[in-house]
């Protein structure tokens, strides 16, 4: 088994850090675009998905 550096290792996870901050930030950008709109967006909760439905605060992905 071959061993990777330490400054490959810390390369790889900055990069792993920033595709991880990408995609929340796509995804907090469709969220914030489906509210403007007034549409309704599909999350999981865990479970099952739930439809988040714009100025619906009664119901939460935890419900």
């Amino acid at each position: 088994m071959t061993s990777i550096s330490k400054p490959a290792l810390q390369m790889a996870e900055e990069e792993s850090h920033d595709a991880l901050n990408a995609l929340q930030d796509a995804v907090v950008e469709a969220i914030e675009r489906k509210r403007r709109l007034g549409q309704y967006w599909v999350v999981w909760d865990g479970e099952k998905p739930v439809e988040i439905h714009p100025g619906d605060h009664s119901k939460t992905a935890a419900e």
